[in-house]
């Protein structure tokens, strides 16, 4: 298989064959989330693959919980932020990068103060910095026949000028030999296992107890209704398909995503 260029955008044969609009934005995602795995940082990938990428983390997780939980949940990061503009802009979605300007307009508005405690503090409840920085939820909804963001990202996936087209196998020959080539690859490891968040750690070992197999970890649902309350819901994927876990009151809940049995719970007292 010849060199891919870095700045290539990778995807599947399948992908493109498909008439799906959302196949190509999944085939990049799944490529990414693979490279991640394998340890690489999200500036070394393709910055125009992020870019797609992060407008659907943007879509997601506004559809789901406003602009306030899109800042949430990617912690306010410059990176971040930056490449959903750029990919806006990119996609000629013009109305909704000039909305998704405004609203960041209202995050940079805050004081470092307040910022911090809204990413530090109980999202739900009482929370005007959550509710400042929801303004302008209705307009993205409005925005969504004139500018559908699905179609947008797909459109210009299928016609970026460096899109390379791999098999299945290819693209997983090429994410294990990116992997493979980085110089520093155990320190990374180690680093990343050493500083992972108390969600990954308690999913690792709710998936070791029950057998299962972690694929990744795709989003948190700080809306999701547990016993009538809003709580934080971390999704993920395993070997047996959708869960969830749920750290509550010392104990941490993993949950099928479907019908939300209970598969498995373990002690987890909190972190002082």
């Amino acid at each position: 298989m010849p060199a891919i260029p870095p700045d290539a955008i990778v995807v599947s044969r399948n992908s493109l064959a498909s008439d799906d609009a959302y196949a190509p934005i999944q085939s990049n995602i799944s490529f990414i989330n693979a490279q991640l795995d394998q340890w690489l940082r999200p500036h070394e990938i393709a910055a125009d693959a992020m870019c797609s990428y992060y407008v659907d983390f943007y879509v997601a997780q506004v559809e789901n919980g406003g602009f306030a939980q899109f800042v949430y949940n990617c912690n306010a990061d410059p990176l971040v932020l930056d490449q959903v503009g750029r990919g806006l802009l990119a996609m000629r979605a013009t109305r909704h990068a000039a909305l998704y300007a405004a609203s960041r307009a209202l995050l940079e508005q805050m004081d470092e103060d307040t910022l911090q405690a809204f990413m530090d503090g109980d999202y739900f409840g009482d929370n005007p910095a959550r509710d400042a920085l929801d303004r302008h939820s209705d307009a993205f909804f409005a925005l969504a026949e004139a500018e559908d963001l699905i179609a947008l990202n797909s459109a210009w996936l299928r016609a970026y000028p460096q899109l390379v087209v791999l098999s299945i196998e290819e693209m997983q020959a090429e994410v294990q030999r990116r992997g493979a080539a980085l110089p520093d690859r155990l320190e990374r490891i180690a680093a990343a296992l050493q500083n992972e968040p108390r969600y990954m750690k308690l999913i690792r070992r709710l998936c070791a107890d029950s057998g299962h197999t972690l694929d990744r970890v795709t989003a948190g649902d700080p809306s999701h209704q547990h016993n009538g309350s809003q709580v934080l819901a971390w999704h993920f994927l395993t070997d047996r398909g959708h869960f969830y876990l749920l750290d509550l009151d010392g104990i941490a809940r993993m949950h099928d995503a479907d019908s939300h049995a209970l598969v498995a719970q373990i002690e987890a007292p909190a972190e002082h």
